[in-house]
């Protein structure tokens, strides 16, 4: 049985419990992650972001900037830097795909930065974390005649205390990024989203994690509120957008060959 098998089959045995695995913790019941078996074959500038609960996958477009910037919130320990990860890893196999990462908490993302298309670790409290913003914004400007894409990954907005500048420059990035093939992907601790004040309302495209407030997945989703609550940590996220929403898991194996699946654009 080959390992997309063995994950498929993994995933139906959840839904067939699913009732019972929302009355206990369920963290054990996940899938181990599977190892590499070769290259991924995605169509060019698609980046995987996981798999359905159908068992297709869902894929980014990174040349239409429909979706806009993308919102990754959740509780402590709901999977949002294991997320972003796994796009910087999945966006290996694209060779006109870069990545960069904003955080301050650069320990988490150790290894990273010697990846071949890591455009560097910036530390949010370092100022050469600004230059980056400020060069992806000059960067914009020509990126558009080109295949070459880039995500900005920012792991804690909540947490930096950017200057002036930098504030501005990110806020220019989460409003024309996608547009200039640049795509902010943030990740923000619901519990202190007063933080981002109007920043919030810039995106439309939300990846949710495990949260156990019901108001707060009501002010994320809206009404009525999805029941973010029994989403099991670390592996499974709500996809919330103004075309829909869709359940999904964390790709458990990399480099795995898929044929069709789920888009955030068709």
């Amino acid at each position: 049985m080959s390992t997309t098998d063995q994950f498929l089959l993994a995933l139906r045995a959840y839904q067939e419990i699913r009732e019972e695995l929302r009355q206990q913790e369920a963290v054990e019941a996940v899938p181990e992650p599977l190892p590499a078996q070769g290259e991924a074959d995605l169509p060019e500038g698609a980046l995987l972001l996981g798999l359905g609960e159908d068992g297709l996958p869902l894929t980014l477009d990174l040349y239409n900037p429909a979706p806009g910037p993308l919102l990754v919130a959740g509780d402590g320990g709901s999977g949002k830097t294991a997320l972003l990860q796994s796009l910087a890893g999945v966006s290996d196999y694209q060779p006109d795909v870069q990545f960069g990462v904003l955080t301050p908490f650069p320990e988490e993302w150790r290894g990273h930065e010697a990846m071949p298309n890591s455009l560097g670790i910036w530390p949010a409290y370092h100022p050469a974390a600004g230059n980056f913003l400020a060069q992806l914004v000059n960067w914009a400007e020509v990126l558009p005649g080109t295949r070459q894409a880039i995500l900005l990954l920012v792991d804690g907005l909540e947490l930096m205390r950017l200057d002036s500048a930098s504030r501005y420059s990110l806020r220019w990035l989460l409003a024309h990024g996608p547009e200039c093939q640049i795509w902010p992907v943030v990740t923000v601790n619901p519990g202190r989203m007063a933080h981002l004040g109007s920043l919030l309302e810039r995106f439309e495209t939300r990846l949710l994690g495990r949260i156990r407030r019901s108001a707060t997945a009501r002010l994320l989703t809206g009404q009525p509120p999805a029941d973010l609550a029994d989403l099991i940590p670390g592996v499974q996220f709500y996809l919330t957008w103004p075309q829909g929403c869709l359940r999904f898991w964390l790709p458990p194996i990399e480099g795995v060959s898929y044929e069709r699946g789920n888009a955030l654009v068709r």
